[in-house]
Protein backbone atom coordinates (compact mmCIF):
# COMPACT_ATOMS: atom_id res chain seq x y z
CA UNK A 1 0.00 0.00 0.00
CA UNK A 2 1.23 3.22 -1.14
CA UNK A 3 0.69 6.37 1.09
CA UNK A 4 0.84 9.76 -0.86
CA UNK A 5 0.78 12.62 1.70
CA UNK A 6 -2.14 15.41 0.77
CA UNK A 7 -1.09 17.54 -1.75
CA UNK A 8 0.58 20.84 -0.41
CA UNK A 9 -0.94 24.06 0.45
CA UNK A 10 0.90 27.45 1.14
CA UNK A 11 1.13 26.21 4.73
CA UNK A 12 3.22 23.57 3.89
CA UNK A 13 5.75 25.59 1.60
CA UNK A 14 9.39 25.32 3.26
CA UNK A 15 10.02 28.84 2.16
CA UNK A 16 7.77 31.15 -0.40
CA UNK A 17 9.25 34.41 -0.23
CA UNK A 18 11.45 35.03 -3.43
CA UNK A 19 14.88 36.63 -1.98
CA UNK A 20 18.06 35.21 -2.61
CA UNK A 21 19.65 32.38 -0.67
CA UNK A 22 23.70 31.84 -0.26
CA UNK A 23 25.11 28.30 -0.04
CA UNK A 24 26.06 29.42 3.40
CA UNK A 25 23.08 30.21 4.50
CA UNK A 26 20.05 27.52 6.09
CA UNK A 27 18.80 26.20 3.13
CA UNK A 28 22.41 26.17 0.88
CA UNK A 29 24.91 24.15 0.92
CA UNK A 30 25.08 24.15 5.01
CA UNK A 31 21.69 22.56 4.91
CA UNK A 32 21.25 20.32 1.87
CA UNK A 33 23.51 17.77 2.43
CA UNK A 34 26.17 16.69 -0.08
CA UNK A 35 25.13 13.45 -1.20
CA UNK A 36 27.56 11.56 -3.26
CA UNK A 37 25.14 9.93 -6.15
CA UNK A 38 25.16 7.64 -9.19
CA UNK A 39 23.49 8.33 -12.14
CA UNK A 40 22.03 6.00 -14.85
CA UNK A 41 25.26 6.65 -17.08
CA UNK A 42 27.96 5.66 -13.80
CA UNK A 43 29.02 9.34 -13.72
CA UNK A 44 29.60 9.92 -9.69
CA UNK A 45 27.53 13.77 -8.90
CA UNK A 46 27.30 15.39 -5.71
CA UNK A 47 23.71 16.20 -4.41
CA UNK A 48 24.06 20.15 -3.75
CA UNK A 49 27.04 21.18 -5.98
CA UNK A 50 26.05 19.66 -9.05
CA UNK A 51 22.08 18.58 -8.82
CA UNK A 52 20.45 21.63 -7.13
CA UNK A 53 22.75 24.11 -6.52
CA UNK A 54 21.17 27.54 -8.43
CA UNK A 55 18.73 25.31 -10.32
CA UNK A 56 14.94 24.85 -10.25
CA UNK A 57 14.27 20.90 -9.68
CA UNK A 58 11.77 18.36 -8.93
CA UNK A 59 12.69 15.39 -7.18
CA UNK A 60 11.07 12.32 -6.49
CA UNK A 61 12.29 8.83 -4.95
CA UNK A 62 11.47 5.33 -6.39
CA UNK A 63 12.63 2.06 -6.89
CA UNK A 64 12.26 0.08 -10.19
CA UNK A 65 10.70 -3.26 -8.94
CA UNK A 66 7.88 -1.15 -7.36
CA UNK A 67 4.63 -2.91 -8.63
CA UNK A 68 2.21 -0.01 -8.36
CA UNK A 69 2.88 3.47 -7.34
CA UNK A 70 6.46 3.98 -8.64
CA UNK A 71 5.95 3.52 -12.18
CA UNK A 72 2.54 5.61 -12.18
CA UNK A 73 5.03 8.42 -10.78
CA UNK A 74 7.35 8.10 -13.63
CA UNK A 75 4.74 7.88 -16.73
CA UNK A 76 3.06 11.08 -14.64
CA UNK A 77 6.41 13.32 -14.93
CA UNK A 78 6.58 11.60 -18.53
CA UNK A 79 3.59 13.70 -19.14
CA UNK A 80 5.26 17.10 -17.62
CA UNK A 81 8.17 16.37 -19.50
CA UNK A 82 6.06 15.96 -23.22
CA UNK A 83 4.41 19.67 -21.96
CA UNK A 84 7.62 21.41 -21.01
CA UNK A 85 9.66 20.23 -24.03
CA UNK A 86 13.12 21.15 -24.27
CA UNK A 87 13.18 23.05 -21.01
CA UNK A 88 13.97 19.32 -18.95
CA UNK A 89 17.26 19.56 -18.65
CA UNK A 90 18.18 23.43 -19.50
CA UNK A 91 16.19 25.48 -16.90
CA UNK A 92 14.26 22.81 -15.18
CA UNK A 93 15.77 19.54 -13.63
CA UNK A 94 13.91 16.46 -12.30
CA UNK A 95 15.78 13.61 -10.25
CA UNK A 96 14.21 10.17 -9.55
CA UNK A 97 16.02 8.18 -6.81
CA UNK A 98 16.29 4.75 -6.22
CA UNK A 99 15.74 3.77 -2.16
CA UNK A 100 16.77 0.49 -3.20
CA UNK A 101 20.45 0.86 -4.41
CA UNK A 102 21.11 -2.47 -3.89
CA UNK A 103 19.06 -3.74 -6.86
CA UNK A 104 18.92 -0.30 -8.57
CA UNK A 105 22.14 -0.28 -10.39
CA UNK A 106 23.19 2.07 -13.05
CA UNK A 107 22.39 -0.36 -15.61
CA UNK A 108 18.84 -1.12 -14.13
CA UNK A 109 18.08 2.66 -13.60
CA UNK A 110 18.71 3.17 -17.22
CA UNK A 111 16.75 0.41 -18.40
CA UNK A 112 14.19 1.73 -16.15
CA UNK A 113 14.45 5.10 -17.98
CA UNK A 114 14.41 4.15 -21.32
CA UNK A 115 11.36 2.38 -21.26
CA UNK A 116 9.09 5.43 -19.98
CA UNK A 117 11.21 7.50 -22.55
CA UNK A 118 12.48 9.25 -19.82
CA UNK A 119 14.85 12.51 -20.51
CA UNK A 120 15.73 13.39 -16.54
CA UNK A 121 18.36 11.79 -14.61
CA UNK A 122 18.23 8.36 -12.19
CA UNK A 123 20.29 8.39 -9.97
CA UNK A 124 21.35 5.77 -6.74
CA UNK A 125 23.83 5.42 -4.25
CA UNK A 126 24.67 4.67 -0.28
CA UNK A 127 21.14 3.67 1.19
CA UNK A 128 21.65 4.83 4.59
CA UNK A 129 22.80 8.22 2.94
CA UNK A 130 19.72 8.31 0.40
CA UNK A 131 17.43 7.54 3.78
CA UNK A 132 18.90 10.75 5.33
CA UNK A 133 18.90 12.82 2.12
CA UNK A 134 15.32 11.84 2.23
CA UNK A 135 15.21 13.29 5.92
CA UNK A 136 16.57 16.62 5.17
CA UNK A 137 14.17 17.40 1.95
CA UNK A 138 10.69 16.09 4.37
CA UNK A 139 10.00 13.00 2.50
CA UNK A 140 10.89 10.60 4.81
CA UNK A 141 7.85 9.28 7.14
CA UNK A 142 8.50 7.36 10.04
CA UNK A 143 5.55 5.01 10.46
CA UNK A 144 5.23 5.26 6.53
CA UNK A 145 8.71 4.41 5.37
CA UNK A 146 10.10 2.12 8.33
CA UNK A 147 9.44 -1.50 8.01
CA UNK A 148 10.47 -4.37 5.63
CA UNK A 149 8.00 -3.51 2.78
CA UNK A 150 9.11 -1.22 0.55
CA UNK A 151 5.60 -0.63 -0.85
CA UNK A 152 4.89 1.46 2.33
CA UNK A 153 6.84 4.56 1.20
CA UNK A 154 6.06 8.76 1.33
CA UNK A 155 5.09 9.26 -2.77
CA UNK A 156 5.26 12.89 -2.39
CA UNK A 157 7.40 14.53 -4.59
CA UNK A 158 9.74 18.40 -3.95
CA UNK A 159 9.95 20.81 -6.00
CA UNK A 160 11.74 24.20 -5.72
CA UNK A 161 14.21 26.50 -6.69
CA UNK A 162 17.53 26.43 -4.72
CA UNK A 163 18.22 29.88 -5.78
CA UNK A 164 15.46 31.99 -4.67
CA UNK A 165 14.47 29.56 -1.84
CA UNK A 166 10.91 28.80 -2.98
CA UNK A 167 10.25 25.04 -1.97
CA UNK A 168 7.15 22.87 -1.09
CA UNK A 169 5.66 19.36 -1.79
CA UNK A 170 3.65 18.18 -4.43
CA UNK A 171 1.66 14.64 -5.25
CA UNK A 172 2.92 13.07 -8.48
CA UNK A 173 -0.26 12.62 -9.39
CA UNK A 174 -0.86 15.96 -9.53
CA UNK A 175 -2.62 17.58 -13.14
CA UNK A 176 0.31 17.69 -15.39
CA UNK A 177 -0.58 20.69 -16.52
CA UNK A 178 -0.50 22.22 -12.94
CA UNK A 179 3.06 20.67 -12.43
CA UNK A 180 4.80 22.48 -15.77
CA UNK A 181 3.34 25.38 -14.96
CA UNK A 182 4.31 25.54 -11.46
CA UNK A 183 7.97 24.27 -12.32
CA UNK A 184 7.88 26.93 -15.49
CA UNK A 185 6.34 29.55 -13.99
CA UNK A 186 5.61 29.90 -10.38
CA UNK A 187 9.48 29.10 -9.09
CA UNK A 188 10.94 30.75 -11.82
CA UNK A 189 9.17 34.12 -10.66
CA UNK A 190 6.75 34.27 -13.48
CA UNK A 191 9.41 35.25 -16.43
CA UNK A 192 7.15 33.15 -18.94
CA UNK A 193 3.98 34.21 -17.86
CA UNK A 194 1.63 34.39 -20.59
CA UNK A 195 -1.68 36.56 -20.46
CA UNK A 196 -5.33 34.37 -20.37
CA UNK A 197 -8.86 34.71 -20.19
CA UNK A 198 -10.96 36.31 -18.04
CA UNK A 199 -12.11 34.31 -15.32
CA UNK A 200 -15.59 35.88 -15.80
CA UNK A 201 -15.56 34.06 -19.37
CA UNK A 202 -14.56 30.63 -17.97
CA UNK A 203 -17.24 28.35 -18.51
CA UNK A 204 -19.26 26.74 -16.00
CA UNK A 205 -17.83 23.48 -15.05
CA UNK A 206 -19.40 20.29 -15.69
CA UNK A 207 -20.12 17.65 -12.50
CA UNK A 208 -18.16 14.68 -12.89
CA UNK A 209 -19.14 11.44 -12.93
CA UNK A 210 -17.88 8.80 -10.39
CA UNK A 211 -15.35 6.82 -12.13
CA UNK A 212 -13.83 10.24 -13.94
CA UNK A 213 -11.65 10.94 -11.01
CA UNK A 214 -10.30 7.48 -11.04
CA UNK A 215 -9.32 7.80 -14.57
CA UNK A 216 -8.06 10.91 -14.75
CA UNK A 217 -5.56 9.74 -11.32
CA UNK A 218 -5.00 6.21 -12.23
CA UNK A 219 -5.42 5.74 -15.81
CA UNK A 220 -5.01 8.67 -17.79
CA UNK A 221 -1.11 8.74 -16.85
CA UNK A 222 -0.36 6.22 -19.18
CA UNK A 223 -3.54 5.90 -22.09
CA UNK A 224 -5.34 8.70 -23.77
CA UNK A 225 -8.85 8.19 -24.59
CA UNK A 226 -9.18 9.24 -28.93
CA UNK A 227 -9.10 6.41 -30.00
CA UNK A 228 -5.20 7.28 -31.94
CA UNK A 229 -2.64 4.81 -31.10
CA UNK A 230 0.92 6.33 -31.20
CA UNK A 231 4.22 4.95 -31.97
CA UNK A 232 5.46 5.87 -28.27
CA UNK A 233 2.80 5.11 -26.36
CA UNK A 234 3.37 3.55 -23.03
CA UNK A 235 -0.17 2.00 -23.15
CA UNK A 236 -2.95 1.16 -24.90
CA UNK A 237 -5.62 3.94 -26.15
CA UNK A 238 -8.70 2.87 -24.10
CA UNK A 239 -11.69 4.46 -26.17
CA UNK A 240 -14.07 1.64 -26.50
CA UNK A 241 -12.22 -0.77 -24.13
CA UNK A 242 -15.42 -2.13 -22.87
CA UNK A 243 -17.01 -3.28 -26.19
CA UNK A 244 -13.18 -4.79 -27.03
CA UNK A 245 -12.26 -6.70 -24.19
CA UNK A 246 -15.22 -9.22 -21.83
CA UNK A 247 -16.32 -8.20 -18.72
CA UNK A 248 -15.24 -10.40 -16.52
CA UNK A 249 -11.60 -10.28 -18.33
CA UNK A 250 -11.81 -6.07 -17.67
CA UNK A 251 -12.56 -6.68 -13.75
CA UNK A 252 -9.59 -9.30 -13.51
CA UNK A 253 -7.38 -7.27 -14.97
CA UNK A 254 -8.10 -3.94 -13.32
CA UNK A 255 -7.75 -5.67 -10.13
CA UNK A 256 -4.89 -7.97 -10.43
CA UNK A 257 -2.95 -7.37 -13.61
CA UNK A 258 0.03 -8.35 -12.19
CA UNK A 259 -1.21 -11.87 -11.23
CA UNK A 260 -2.72 -12.30 -14.38
CA UNK A 261 0.82 -11.53 -16.10
CA UNK A 262 2.70 -13.61 -13.69
CA UNK A 263 0.27 -16.46 -14.52
CA UNK A 264 0.75 -16.10 -18.46
CA UNK A 265 -2.82 -14.51 -19.42
CA UNK A 266 -2.21 -14.23 -23.20
CA UNK A 267 -3.91 -11.01 -23.89
CA UNK A 268 -1.75 -9.85 -20.61
CA UNK A 269 1.42 -11.02 -21.79
CA UNK A 270 0.64 -9.71 -25.61
CA UNK A 271 0.19 -6.24 -23.59
CA UNK A 272 3.39 -6.29 -22.00
CA UNK A 273 4.87 -7.14 -25.34
CA UNK A 274 3.86 -4.67 -27.02
CA UNK A 275 4.27 -1.67 -25.08
CA UNK A 276 8.01 -2.60 -24.38
CA UNK A 277 7.80 -4.69 -21.17
CA UNK A 278 6.07 -2.11 -19.21
CA UNK A 279 3.67 -3.79 -16.99
CA UNK A 280 0.66 -2.75 -15.96
CA UNK A 281 0.74 -1.77 -12.35
CA UNK A 282 -1.63 -3.03 -9.59
CA UNK A 283 -3.74 0.33 -8.89
CA UNK A 284 -5.32 -1.24 -5.59
CA UNK A 285 -8.31 -0.56 -6.93
CA UNK A 286 -11.42 -2.02 -4.92
CA UNK A 287 -14.38 -3.92 -6.51
CA UNK A 288 -16.51 -0.76 -6.22
CA UNK A 289 -13.82 1.56 -8.18
CA UNK A 290 -13.71 -1.47 -10.96
CA UNK A 291 -16.76 -0.85 -11.33
CA UNK A 292 -17.34 3.02 -11.51
CA UNK A 293 -14.24 3.22 -13.43
CA UNK A 294 -15.62 0.60 -15.83
CA UNK A 295 -19.02 2.36 -16.28
CA UNK A 296 -17.43 5.77 -17.13
CA UNK A 297 -15.48 3.88 -19.50
CA UNK A 298 -18.42 2.30 -21.10
CA UNK A 299 -19.95 6.04 -20.95
CA UNK A 300 -16.84 7.45 -23.05
CA UNK A 301 -17.51 4.72 -25.75
CA UNK A 302 -20.82 6.12 -26.35
CA UNK A 303 -21.09 9.66 -24.85
CA UNK A 304 -24.85 10.12 -26.12
CA UNK A 305 -26.03 7.88 -23.36
CA UNK A 306 -27.74 8.81 -20.30
CA UNK A 307 -25.23 7.83 -17.16
CA UNK A 308 -27.13 7.45 -14.17
CA UNK A 309 -26.37 9.57 -11.35
CA UNK A 310 -26.23 7.98 -7.96
CA UNK A 311 -24.12 5.05 -7.35
CA UNK A 312 -26.48 2.46 -6.36
CA UNK A 313 -28.54 3.06 -10.32
CA UNK A 314 -24.97 3.20 -11.83
CA UNK A 315 -23.57 -0.27 -10.94
CA UNK A 316 -27.45 -1.66 -11.03
CA UNK A 317 -27.53 -0.35 -14.64
CA UNK A 318 -23.97 -1.23 -15.37
CA UNK A 319 -24.72 -4.77 -14.10
CA UNK A 320 -27.90 -5.09 -15.75
CA UNK A 321 -26.82 -4.25 -19.29
CA UNK A 322 -23.98 -6.62 -19.27
CA UNK A 323 -25.86 -9.38 -17.53
CA UNK A 324 -28.17 -10.20 -20.48
CA UNK A 325 -25.25 -11.48 -22.60
CA UNK A 326 -23.78 -14.24 -20.07
CA UNK A 327 -25.47 -17.93 -19.81
CA UNK A 328 -28.82 -18.39 -18.13
CA UNK A 329 -27.96 -18.81 -14.55
CA UNK A 330 -27.00 -22.35 -13.46
CA UNK A 331 -25.90 -24.08 -10.64
CA UNK A 332 -22.07 -24.09 -10.23
CA UNK A 333 -21.94 -25.29 -7.47
CA UNK A 334 -23.85 -26.91 -4.63
CA UNK A 335 -25.21 -24.23 -1.57
CA UNK A 336 -26.17 -24.69 2.27
CA UNK A 337 -27.24 -22.26 4.66
CA UNK A 338 -27.56 -19.93 2.93
CA UNK A 339 -28.75 -16.65 4.79
CA UNK A 340 -28.33 -13.01 5.82
CA UNK A 341 -28.75 -10.99 9.13
CA UNK A 342 -31.51 -8.89 9.70
CA UNK A 343 -29.50 -5.07 9.94
CA UNK A 344 -30.59 -2.30 11.72
CA UNK A 345 -32.82 -0.17 9.08
CA UNK A 346 -30.79 2.65 8.66
CA UNK A 347 -27.79 0.33 8.25
CA UNK A 348 -25.97 1.28 5.27
CA UNK A 349 -24.00 -2.36 5.62
CA UNK A 350 -24.97 -6.21 6.22
CA UNK A 351 -23.00 -8.92 5.58
CA UNK A 352 -24.29 -12.24 4.03
CA UNK A 353 -23.31 -15.95 4.88
CA UNK A 354 -23.54 -19.59 3.09
CA UNK A 355 -21.34 -22.30 2.23
CA UNK A 356 -20.34 -22.92 -1.44
CA UNK A 357 -19.29 -26.94 -2.15
CA UNK A 358 -17.31 -27.51 -6.18
CA UNK A 359 -19.20 -30.89 -6.89
CA UNK A 360 -17.52 -30.82 -10.05
CA UNK A 361 -14.25 -32.35 -11.10
CA UNK A 362 -12.73 -28.99 -12.08
CA UNK A 363 -11.82 -26.06 -10.10
CA UNK A 364 -14.53 -23.58 -10.03
CA UNK A 365 -13.18 -19.48 -9.78
CA UNK A 366 -15.95 -16.75 -8.36
CA UNK A 367 -14.90 -13.61 -9.65
CA UNK A 368 -18.12 -11.26 -8.55
CA UNK A 369 -21.69 -11.02 -6.51
CA UNK A 370 -24.09 -8.89 -6.72
CA UNK A 371 -27.79 -8.34 -5.75
CA UNK A 372 -31.20 -6.09 -6.54
CA UNK A 373 -30.93 -5.43 -3.39
CA UNK A 374 -27.80 -3.94 -2.56
CA UNK A 375 -25.52 -1.33 -4.89
CA UNK A 376 -22.78 -3.35 -4.34
CA UNK A 377 -21.45 -6.96 -3.34
CA UNK A 378 -18.07 -7.60 -2.18
CA UNK A 379 -15.94 -10.75 -0.66
CA UNK A 380 -14.33 -9.93 2.93
CA UNK A 381 -12.44 -11.70 5.28
CA UNK A 382 -11.88 -10.98 9.31
CA UNK A 383 -8.68 -12.32 10.40
CA UNK A 384 -6.30 -11.65 13.08
CA UNK A 385 -2.89 -9.75 12.21
CA UNK A 386 -0.30 -8.43 14.90
CA UNK A 387 -2.97 -8.98 17.75
CA UNK A 388 -5.47 -6.82 16.21
CA UNK A 389 -8.45 -8.06 14.48
CA UNK A 390 -8.56 -6.29 10.58
CA UNK A 391 -11.19 -6.73 7.47
CA UNK A 392 -9.75 -7.13 3.88
CA UNK A 393 -11.47 -7.37 0.82
CA UNK A 394 -10.83 -10.31 -1.47
CA UNK A 395 -10.95 -10.75 -5.11
CA UNK A 396 -11.68 -13.62 -6.98
CA UNK A 397 -12.11 -16.82 -5.06
CA UNK A 398 -11.17 -20.86 -5.85
CA UNK A 399 -13.06 -23.76 -5.28
CA UNK A 400 -11.20 -26.78 -5.99
CA UNK A 401 -12.77 -29.87 -6.51
CA UNK A 402 -14.91 -31.63 -4.06
CA UNK A 403 -13.85 -28.47 -1.32
CA UNK A 404 -15.81 -25.96 0.52
CA UNK A 405 -15.84 -22.15 0.28
CA UNK A 406 -17.36 -21.14 3.80
CA UNK A 407 -18.91 -17.60 4.25
CA UNK A 408 -19.05 -17.44 7.89
CA UNK A 409 -19.37 -14.73 10.85
CA UNK A 410 -15.92 -14.27 11.97
CA UNK A 411 -14.32 -15.11 8.56
CA UNK A 412 -14.98 -15.03 4.85
CA UNK A 413 -18.57 -13.39 4.38
CA UNK A 414 -20.55 -11.18 1.51
CA UNK A 415 -20.31 -7.10 2.23
CA UNK A 416 -23.59 -6.08 1.22
CA UNK A 417 -23.50 -2.23 1.01
CA UNK A 418 -26.05 0.29 -0.12
CA UNK A 419 -29.43 -1.65 0.50
CA UNK A 420 -32.50 -0.90 -1.47
CA UNK A 421 -34.92 -1.29 0.53
CA UNK A 422 -35.06 -2.50 4.62
CA UNK A 423 -34.94 -6.22 4.80
CA UNK A 424 -36.43 -7.84 7.97
CA UNK A 425 -36.74 -10.97 9.50
CA UNK A 426 -37.74 -13.75 7.29
CA UNK A 427 -37.99 -11.20 4.29
CA UNK A 428 -35.92 -13.12 0.77
CA UNK A 429 -32.81 -11.21 -0.98
CA UNK A 430 -31.50 -13.02 -4.12
CA UNK A 431 -27.78 -12.76 -4.66
CA UNK A 432 -25.98 -13.72 -8.06
CA UNK A 433 -22.84 -15.36 -7.90
CA UNK A 434 -20.69 -14.94 -11.31
CA UNK A 435 -17.83 -17.41 -12.40
CA UNK A 436 -14.46 -17.20 -14.31
CA UNK A 437 -16.12 -19.45 -17.28
CA UNK A 438 -18.99 -16.39 -17.44
CA UNK A 439 -21.73 -18.51 -15.75
CA UNK A 440 -24.13 -17.25 -13.06
CA UNK A 441 -25.44 -18.43 -10.14
CA UNK A 442 -28.70 -16.87 -8.63
CA UNK A 443 -29.38 -17.93 -4.67
CA UNK A 444 -32.07 -17.00 -2.79
CA UNK A 445 -31.44 -16.26 0.55
CA UNK A 446 -33.16 -15.62 3.67
CA UNK A 447 -33.25 -12.99 6.21
CA UNK A 448 -32.67 -14.19 9.91
CA UNK A 449 -32.18 -11.86 12.93
CA UNK A 450 -29.68 -13.97 14.06
CA UNK A 451 -28.62 -17.59 13.00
Amino acid sequence: MFNPLPIASAAILLLVSTFSISAESIWGGDYFPNTELITHEGKTVKFFDDLIKDKIVAINFIYTSCPDVCPLETAQLTRVQQIMGDRIGNDVHFYSISIDPENDTPTVLAEYRERFGAKWTFLTGDKEEIKELRRKLGLYVEGIDTGPNKNNHNVSMIIGNQKTGRWMTRSPFENPHVLADQLGNWLSGWVSKQEGDDYDTAPELRPLTLGEPIFRTRCATCHSVDGVENEDDIGPDLLGVTKRREQQWLIKWLRSPDKMIANKDPIALALLKKYNNLPMPNLRLNQQEVMELITYMDELHDPNAAPPTSLVSKLKAYRQSKVVALPVSVDVVAVMNAWVREAHPKATTNAGFMTLINVSDKPVQLMVASSPDFGLVEFHEMKVEDGMMQMNELEELNIEPGAQLKFESGGKHLMLKHPNRSLQDGDQTEITLEFAGGETQTLSLKIIKDY
